[in-house]
Formats: structure tokens, sequence, C-alpha cells
């Protein structure tokens, strides 16, 4: 059902665009100028074109945080009934040979990394636990910077869009023949800011979803950190 979820969300997310750039449309007035979506999205031109790739990367990534940045893949709960079974039968071997998976789990690395250091006492197994966890959660922010990257350069995408769009509207005003039609000039400033509410429209959901997975992040770490404290717990006795 999670992961139902968050794929409705996404989907949401990918037409919000779409939405809002429809909702953007005059209406349908006699001296209305009625335009499509595509119209809208054709006037924002190659800059209006890089901003709607961003936000179907913005898409792909909040589809692979939901399903890597959760419960189940950090801290899965076969792997801890797994190595609360070796730490009872004191198969410490066992568990610092899961150091060199490359598909251990967060739980798994932290733990792995604390025992290994069992011969030097428990102080040295918490901070061995410590700067793995460091290591682990860096990892995972630097992950999730690129939706706060893309929440960053598509606004200003969108403003580098607008002000090439009124440098060209101005430049075809100055070589106008006759007098400046103000109509004309409305005209090329609206096409010119639709790049402006495009970049918006990509960098409010992304920012908002860093965010989120920003806290899921702190909260899954600080939850397998206390889980893999009270697994290495039987350590505190180790070699007395």
């Amino acid at each position: 059902m999670k992961r139902l979820a968050a794929t409705i969300l996404c989907a949401l997310f990918a037409l919000v665009p779409l939405v809002a750039s429809a909702q953007t449309e005059p209406a349908a007035t006699a001296t209305a100028l009625n335009y499509t979506v595509m119209d809208l999205i054709r006037f924002g031109g190659w800059v209006g074109y890089v901003i709607i790739l961003l936000s179907v990367v913005a898409v792909a990534l909040v589809i692979e945080y939901a399903l890597s940045i959760r419960a189940k893949t950090l801290m899965p709960e076969e792997e801890h009934n797994e190595l609360k079974r070796l730490m009872e039968e004191t198969d410490y071997d066992s568990i610092v040979a899961k150091l060199g998976n490359k598909d251990a789990s967060f739980l798994t690395t932290v733990v792995a990394s604390g025992v290994k250091e069992r011969d030097r006492g428990y102080d040295a197994v918490v901070k061995s636990m410590e700067d793995a966890a460091d290591v682990a959660t860096g990892r995972l922010l630097r992950k999730i910077e690129h939706l706060n990257i893309i929440a960053n350069i598509a606004p200003m995408l969108g403003l580098l869009g607008t002000v090439m769009g009124m440098v060209n509207s101005f430049n075809q005003i100055s070589i106008a023949v006759g007098g400046v039609d103000p109509r004309r000039l409305a005209a090329g400033i609206f096409e010119a800011l639709m790049t402006t509410v495009m970049g918006l429209i990509v960098a409010i959901p992304a920012l908002y979803m860093f965010g989120i997975f920003r806290n899921r992040v702190d909260a899954m770490v600080s939850d397998a950190s206390v889980d893999a404290e009270a697994l290495v717990e039987p350590l505190k006795n180790h070699g007395t």
C-alpha cells in the first residue's frame, strides 16, 4: 500500500506542470486568446523544455527515494532477527563478515562496524558504530540532495527564460516600424513569464519532497541507531 501511495503521489507530481499550465489559459470570451497546454509549453522555448525534463527527473527521484528510504530497506526485520541470533550465539565473525556485503542494510553496517571493535572495549564499539552511522547518514543525505538542487535550479532556469524572452520582445519592438502596439508588448511579456511559472511549479513540489525525505532520513537513522545499540548490548560484558 505504501508503494502504491508513493506511485500515485509521484504521478500527481508529474501532472502538476500540465494542470497548472492549463489553469493559466484565459477564459473563453470574445476578446481572450485560447491557448492549449502545448502552446503554453512552447512559449517557454528550449528553457521550458529543460524545466520539463527536470520535472521528469524529480518524479523519478521521488519514486526511487520512496522505495529505498524506508524501514524495510534501512533496517529490515529479517536482518534484525539474524543479527540478534548471531549475537546470542556469540558468532561475531559472521557479523563482521557482513561488512564486505555491498547490499548490507544501514542496521547491519552499523552493528557489524561496532562488533568489529569488540576486543577494544565497549566504548570503542559505540564510537565505531557512531562513525559508521555518520558515514551512512551522509551518504543518504547526499543522495536526496539532488531534489534540493532541482528545487534551486528550476526557478533560476525560469528566470533565465523570462529574461531572454523579455530581451527578445523589446528587441522586436525596438525595430518595429511605427508606434508600439501595447498588445504586442503584453503578448511578449506573457510568453516570457511562462518559464518563470514553469520553474516555480517544478521547484515548489521538489523542495517540499526534499524536506519530507530529509525528515524521513533523520527519523529512520535515529530508529536504526537505537536498534543497533540494543543489539550490541551484550558486548558490554565481552572479555570480562
